[in-house]
């Protein structure tokens, strides 16, 4: 069977280099890698040839500048491979990473398998170990199957997945919904089409996390943003249990609340925020353990308001701001 990774970059050659020595030393040798860059300055192809030199690897290598979601689609068109795996810089693959999606993608009406990545800090500092904390923290994003520790089975998302190329002729990416959104979205055609998204505990994988919390609550706030424009190009809510909760935390709990608190605004604001932190604890200390319970929920929650801020600020403002769109997130 023949495979091929593809994805894309922007201005990250530094820690995309991580990511292609760990596609090289797969147990399974890549037949291609496809690498759409929207970089200003193109990467020096010499690098290829460093990393994959004793690789019969085909590099197939383009500097033009696309949307992203545009650019995966059109790295699709570039594969000759049976099945494609979708990388990104900040993905590191354990060695046999190809090898356990290929068992998988073999089988009958799989139409993408994924596994979950497991965050590490960007250096050694404890602001580092601290954001990528709160990203490995699954009940941070509301527990979703993809996301928990030891989870195999059936999905109806995954990050960076991997497809057999028939499947992503028929259902590709959607190019009108930008950033992060994609491959939900793309998992939920795959679904209506019939075929099954899975989840593998096999498929080992490492996420390089950014090197502090504050950049890491920005980028809960831009989740929240690609949500909410995903909702709104599409009109659909992937999953449909997690938004009823969103729901009522976010509306008919501080209505109820402020109708009862009534002028009592700082008691209000107090118990809208103990209902999602209750929850944060909760899920530490059934996940995690009494160590890091005194910080984490509260990180958490913090991570939890951003990207529900990011949520609203974009239903509200959308039709002002969905021409403002950037291609890929620092």
């Amino acid at each position: 069977m023949s495979y091929s990774f593809f994805g894309t970059c922007f201005e990250d050659k530094e820690i995309l280099v991580d990511c292609l020595i760990s596609m090289a030393n797969q147990s399974i040798t890549p037949d291609e890698i496809i690498i759409i860059d929207s970089s200003k300055n193109p990467i020096d192809c010499k690098l290829f040839d460093d990393i994959f030199k004793s690789k019969i690897t085909s590099i197939k290598y383009e500097n033009i500048k696309l949307p992203r979601v545009e650019a995966l689609n059109y790295a699709i068109t570039k594969a000759n491979s049976d099945y494609l795996l979708r990388f990104d810089s900040r993905t590191r693959f354990s060695r046999n990473y190809a090898e356990e999606a290929l068992k998988i993608l073999d089988k009958i009406n799989i139409g993408g398998v994924g596994g979950r990545q497991s965050a590490y800090p960007a250096n050694a500092s404890i602001n580092a170990e601290m954001a990528a904390n709160i990203m490995d923290r699954s009940y941070v994003f509301g527990n979703p199957l993809y996301r928990r520790k030891n989870y195999s089975g059936n999905v109806n998302s995954i990050y960076l997945g991997c497809y057999p190329k028939a499947v992503l002729k028929e259902i590709p990416f959607r190019e009108e919904i930008s950033l992060i959104s994609e491959d939900s979205q793309l998992c939920q055609d795959i679904i209506a089409k019939g075929y099954i998204i899975y989840m593998s505990k096999k498929l080992q994988l490492k996420y390089l996390c950014r090197g502090n919390i504050i950049k890491v609550l920005k980028l809960f706030r831009n989740y929240g943003r690609c949500r909410a424009r995903t909702i709104i190009s599409t009109k659909t809510i992937h999953d449909k249990k997690k938004y009823i909760l969103i729901f009522i935390m976010v509306l008919i709990i501080p209505i109820i609340n402020f109708l009862i608190f009534k002028e009592k605004i700082f008691f209000s604001i107090l118990f809208i925020l103990i209902v999602p932190l209750s929850y944060n604890i909760f899920h530490e200390i059934k996940d995690y353990g009494f160590k890091k319970i005194f910080y984490m929920p509260f990180l958490g929650l913090i991570a939890q308001l951003n990207w529900c801020l990011g949520l609203i600020e974009t239903f509200i403002f959308f039709k002002y701001i969905k021409s403002n769109k950037s291609n890929y997130l620092k």
